[in-house]
């Protein structure tokens, strides 16, 4: 069965970026293409690739390494759980990603608007093999025929052939093709298409890894943030060391101010995304298949746990000040009272040493 294997490598940039001219508008920029040295699996295929790298508004990277394959669905199963095991010459798919990221990110700071203290440096790979449109005659006798070759290829389960009915049943695989003879499979781990429509499809799911993936560095940005906040509020000074108090003070001002950007710069990225992709918005399918691969990424439950988190480290900068100041003014009211104390005692014991 031949197939177009395109898999997808997207790493946090650490940035925010902006777009100028008849660019401004648009959400990714593609920055390179290239072909790579061979490429091979376990010593059962070698081949030449094509590695596209795109940037994305909202600080991702994505390179994208695909080569044509012609496999049975067994290989084809058997290459997508175990594709961490690619070498790209004489070096390890991820070893060799990661000699180049650095370069990109450089080249990506031309466009930045926003650069951040932190950024997630993990990598994953998610394969998408997109067969030859029309290779699948009945999407449905397809599905049952290769059920579990399938569910193993989209989920990354090597043990595909030992799942369970409860699994089967509980974890359906959904065909979101248009026509009978449209295979479109997506979950978390890898996805399979056939269709006409593969690359809009492609671009889709593109799109929303490089979303899933942003939401996860600022998951990693806010725990930094976090850590921070919480040292701070453990080491706030008392009240009786009033003198430093005016420094702290301003130290937390300015870290509230900084993480106050980030916290723009964070919501305006997790907005931006929907208001600029009016090719998938006016058209029903597309519009479905999207929401479906938001829903396999858990992107809502990400951004909304991303959105706590924002308030949370927000909330203890605004504590920690707020502590600050409320101390300092008593520390200052206790100084002042014992200096009109002094005072009385001094006047009190000059004037009985003025009566002797």
């Amino acid at each position: 069965m031949k197939s177009e294997v395109s898999i997808l490598i997207p790493f946090d940039l650490g940035l925010e970026l902006e777009f100028g001219g008849e660019e401004a508008n648009r959400i990714v920029k593609e920055i390179s293409t290239r072909t790579t040295q061979l490429i091979s699996f376990k010593d059962k295929m070698t081949a030449k690739a094509q590695v596209v790298t795109q940037i994305y508004k909202f600080g991702v990277g994505l390179i994208e390494v695909s080569f044509p394959m012609e496999a049975e669905m067994g290989f084809l199963t058997f290459f997508a759980t175990e594709v961490k095991s690619i070498s790209v010459g004489s070096m390890g798919i991820l070893s060799w990603v990661k000699t180049f990221v650095n370069g990109l990110i450089e080249q990506a700071k031309v466009f930045a608007s926003y650069q951040y203290v932190y950024r997630l440096e993990e990598l994953d790979l998610f394969p998408v093999f997109s067969l030859e449109p029309g290779s699948v005659k009945d999407a449905e006798k397809f599905l049952e025929q290769h059920y579990k070759r399938l569910y193993g290829i989209v989920s990354g389960e090597a043990n595909y052939d030992s799942l369970s009915q409860f699994v089967m049943e509980n974890e359906k695989l959904i065909n979101f093709g248009y026509y009978e003879n449209e295979l479109i499979l997506i979950k978390r781990f890898g996805a399979v298409i056939s269709s006409y429509e593969s690359q809009v499809i492609l671009n889709i799911i593109r799109l929303v890894y490089a979303l899933y993936w942003n939401l996860r560095s600022y998951n990693f940005l806010l725990d930094r943030e976090l850590d921070k906040a919480q040292s701070i509020l453990a080491h706030l000074p008392p009240w009786y060391k009033f003198w430093m108090m005016p420094q702290r003070y301003q130290k937390f001002s300015e870290e509230g101010m900084n993480f106050v950007q980030d916290k723009l710069s964070i919501v305006e990225s997790i907005y931006s995304v929907f208001a600029n992709v009016n090719q998938i918005a006016s058209d029903w399918h597309l519009r479905t298949i999207y929401k479906y691969v938001e829903k396999e990424f858990d992107i809502d439950d990400i951004a909304s746990a991303v959105k706590v988190k924002l308030d949370r480290v927000e909330q203890s900068y605004n504590s920690a000040r707020e502590f600050i100041a409320t101390n300092f003014f008593i520390a200052v009211e206790i100084v002042l009272i014992l200096s009109l104390l002094w005072m009385i005692l001094d006047t009190a014991l000059l004037y009985i040493i003025s009566k002797k």
